[in-house]
């Protein structure tokens, strides 16, 4: 049953799920050639001048991916969830609604973690050839935030679409734009380092939300 459950999530989603993986390899490949490009025509010192002095990111362009990603595959998973009406079919099936919407949510953020390591990897592979490991570090503490708040979104996204009452729906829209807001007050290099294990508890925190929306959804709340 639990394997039916993922090859139907797959099934729903599989088009969205290559075309994030896709730009994401886009994205991230014309972010190495324009800065191979920066390499070759303003040379190390340039740039070196540009990341220390200047505390300019060199992978700014990655800022939004995540979020993008997750809003796109959240919306391809639920919306037709909740428009069509198979949520309910999915909460009837033999297994308790909490593994029904566990095995969904792992599916989805099992998606995101794939894609998003796929494009750290290869960061990290270029970064450990043109840059000490320090820069690298720095880069990832950078990006952590970013990634985060990716899969902060697609659990709200999760929430609103599974929501039952609209001013509810609308609440969490409103609570979801303001904490993903809270991860991009800065880009500068490892600017969220001293807080980092507090956005990892935001994201633990929001997790469990989404259950009392499908159990308002289930219960037939409408006010």
């Amino acid at each position: 049953m639990e394997k039916a459950l993922l090859y139907k999530e797959w099934k729903k989603t599989r088009l969205f799920t290559l075309g994030i993986a896709i730009i994401g390899i886009i994205l991230l490949g014309y972010i190495l050639l324009k800065l191979g490009r920066s390499f070759r025509l303003a040379g190390m010192e340039h740039l070196w001048d540009v990341i220390v002095n200047r505390k300019q990111f060199m992978f700014r362009d990655l800022k939004y991916f995540p979020i993008a990603a997750a809003l796109c595959l959240g919306m391809a998973q639920y919306f037709p969830e909740v428009i069509q009406k198979r949520i309910k079919l999915s909460l009837h099936l033999p297994l308790p609604e909490r593994k029904v919407i566990l095995l969904m949510y792992g599916y989805g953020l099992g998606i995101l973690l794939g894609v998003y390591l796929l494009q750290l990897l290869g960061l990290l592979f270029f970064s450990s050839i043109n840059f000490p490991y320090e820069f690298t570090i720095s880069t990832f503490k950078t990006l952590a935030p970013w990634y985060i708040a990716g899969f902060i979104t697609y659990l709200f996204v999760a929430m609103v679409c599974l929501e039952p009452v609209w001013k509810r729906r609308a609440f969490n829209g409103l609570l979801g734009i303001a904490t993903v807001y809270l991860f991009f007050l800065s880009d500068v290099p490892s600017a969220y380092q001293p807080v980092i294990y507090l956005l990892i508890v935001t994201l633990v925190a929001v997790f469990p939300f989404g259950f009392l929306s499908v159990q308002r959804f289930k219960e037939g709340t409408q006010d």
